[in-house]
């Protein structure tokens, strides 16, 4: 006998609520859930091919390796735990770090921040999607509006009449999102800048290829021409730094703008028309802004030009619940102070927490690598830049992966602990707008997988304070999570368990210009590196593509593990589509097939991240965002050769 489980998707930072079919304790379909308000009954085809992936190839009982030269044996979790244990009880707080995941929910990653500074004492703490992909926009927006959040909800996109998209792409990687695009379209214009032309160009009245890298000075070169007009609202003269702002902009003017992102001025002029004559703008940013060595100023500057328009922010976020396992706290520095508060935390947990800052990943795995890692949902072995570096250093480090499926970084795992899917999974996540969703356990977790909650309350008790961690389900920790969370305070647990969205904290408590000065380089192609390497993403794949790369379905796409060029290049260096080609950066060299394709402009090239076949971040040095430690993955120097 069927039956259908509505429950929350595992992909994207929309978190649509889909429809599960169950039959003997298998998902054998996913359907639309058509009173669902984020995906309006629409939801993408990743989602709906959840069936044929979520139960493949599943990690089904504890694994440990005794030492880095021996494989992996199977062991029950008592044994697991053991070793764990004696491995890592005498390491100080510098020496562990923990990642918890934004494929998780909340209550999974608030349990596992918690582990880490009650047992080891240590703030070394940090959600993965959230450095890698939006910590230079939650550091933005707390400093523009002194909330971590974006203070829109997704259905505002259809109360304005400009929708300016830069260095993102909703109709790949936000598909429901888009969809309230097509839905506005009529009575709105729509402006793409981008440095690659995409899916979601296509739909724009102006698209714009600017050079990767230029985002300060083609948003300060609008906002100048905008200030010289006086095309703003005369209000935002009393917001702080609006003479500083002035003064920064005006340094920008429509030839070194044109001249730097390699734009007509007649294609400078109709986006600045645009946007004058917009009353309701709206703006969009993705990892084209944020994945650079400047993610938080160029953030800055969007943000800037958004409340000079008096616009409104609808930015996607990346994984499903990136939003919530920031929110919980689950990072390692001054950011945690705006989402955890020391004195209250100290009182429910009723033990003292470290007030030092802690590593990022970056630090922890990176520059400064730590002697333990527990990993959950995260693939730092094909995700981090300086892959090379970054193997040399997992072969060292006594790793503790939790996981559903096998990836790259379980080569390199000395511990594996099995754990659910979303799907598998009770509890709540917090999806892009900052919206809380109710998770539903649609069928039993496969093998012996144990959610991140249960595994970090039975490792607690070897360490001896099992009393900190006394719950007997979700909904408490829920319940806790509302007392300690500044942002969730006001959140009503009853109501979200009973299957109703309730909206943590959303509201601005300040406006602030953060006014960014350019600080690149024009072009940081030289002769024996003449090509700028971008990443981007598929809309068949998500992420390092442990689930959608097992989907026969989204496989039938074309979208693969190539270098895509542009033809006058590959003509150049007699390169014929199929090709077998050497890409080399300055620090690493890998092979893979050309692809000629026609929206790749002269001078660059492009590469998807999702398949461990072409491990693309070999090739990116480990330069990062200096306030946030994003690392750049929008642009390395490169050279290409026939292999």
């Amino acid at each position: 006998m069927q039956k259908i489980v509505p429950t929350i998707c595992t992909y994207c930072g929309c978190a649509c609520r889909l429809n599960f079919v169950i039959d003997n304790g298998k998902i054998v379909k996913v359907l639309p859930d058509p009173t669902d308000k984020v995906s309006e009954g629409k939801p993408c085809i990743k989602g709906l091919t959840l069936h044929e992936v979520i139960q493949k190839d599943r990690i089904l009982k504890p694994m440990i390796r005794k030492d880095k030269n021996s494989p992996l044996k199977e062991v029950s979790w008592n044994e697991a735990y053991d070793f764990i244990y004696k491995k890592t009880k005498d390491l100080s707080p510098e020496q562990v770090f923990f990642t918890p995941s934004g494929k998780t929910t909340n209550e999974d990653c608030y349990i596992m921040q918690k582990f880490a500074r009650t047992v080891f004492k240590t703030n070394n703490v940090d959600g993965c999607c959230t450095r890698l992909c939006h910590i230079a926009t939650v550091k933005a927006l707390v400093d523009t509006f002194g909330n971590g959040a974006i203070p829109t909800k997704m259905d505002d996109m259809y109360d304005i009449d400009c929708l300016f998209i830069i260095g993102s792409n909703p109709a790949s990687n936000y598909p429901v999102m888009f969809n309230r695009i097509v839905k506005a379209r009529k009575k709105m214009k729509i402006i793409s800048v981008q440095n690659i032309e995409n899916l979601t160009s296509q739909f724009a009245d102006i698209k714009i290829i600017i050079q990767p890298g230029t985002n300060i000075v083609f948003l300060n070169g609008i906002m100048n021409e905008l200030i010289h007009r006086k095309a703003y609202d005369k209000k935002v003269e009393k917001i702080t730094n609006f003479s500083n702002l002035c003064e920064v902009v005006k340094n920008y003017p429509s030839e070194i703008v044109c001249d730097f992102c390699k734009i007509s001025k007649e294609e400078f002029s109709k986006v600045v028309d645009t946007v004058e004559n917009s009353r309701s703008l709206g703006m969009m940013h993705g990892m084209g802004v944020t994945q650079h060595v400047s993610g938080t100023a160029n953030t800055h500057s969007l943000l800037n030009l958004l409340i000079l328009k008096n616009g409104k922010l609808l930015s996607g976020r990346g994984e499903v619940n990136v939003q919530g396992v920031g929110d919980m706290g689950c990072l390692p520095d001054s950011m945690s102070s705006v989402l955890l508060n020391q004195e209250t935390i100290e009182k429910v947990w009723k033990t003292k927490i470290s007030k030092n800052n802690g590593k990022n990943m970056v630090e922890a795995l990176i520059t400064s690598p730590v002697k333990a890692a527990f990993i959950s949902g995260f693939n730092p072995a094909q995700s981090l830049p300086n892959l090379d570096r970054v193997h040399e250093n997992l072969s060292r480090i006594f790793l503790v992966q939790l996981e559903p499926h096998l990836n790259i970084t379980s080569d390199f795992a000395d511990v594996i602990l099995p754990t659910p899917t979303l799907v598998e999974r009770n509890g709540t996540i917090t999806n892009g707008e900052r919206r809380v969703r109710r998770t539903t356990k649609t069928v039993e977790p496969m093998g012996m997988s144990k959610p991140e909650w249960i595994i970090f309350k039975e490792l607690s008790k070897l360490f001896g304070i099992g009393k900190f961690f006394i719950y007997s389900n979700e909904k408490e920790i829920t319940d806790e999570i509302s007392k300690t969370i500044p942002a969730y305070r006001n959140i009503d647990v009853d109501s979200i368990y009973e299957g109703n969205d309730n909206f943590a904290d959303k509201e601005i408590k300040f406006f602030k210009f953060n006014p960014e000065e350019f600080k690149g380089k024009k072009d940081i192609r030289t002769k024996q590196y003449p090509f700028i390497l971008t990443t981007f993403r598929s809309q068949h794949h998500f992420l390092t593509g442990e689930l959608t790369t097992k989907s026969e379905t989204l496989s039938k796409s074309s979208d693969g593990a190539y270098c895509y060029m542009n033809e006058e290049d590959a003509k150049k260096l007699e390169i014929k589509d199929g090709d077998t080609v050497e890409v080399s950066s300055c620090i690493s060299k890998l092979t893979t097939k050309a692809k000629i394709d026609k929206r790749i402009p002269k001078g660059i090239v492009g590469m998807y991240f999702h398949f461990k076949e072409l491990l693309v971040n070999k090739l990116f040095p480990a330069e990062f965002d200096e306030k946030m430690f994003t690392p750049s993955y929008k642009m390395v120097a490169v050279k290409i050769k026939k292999a």
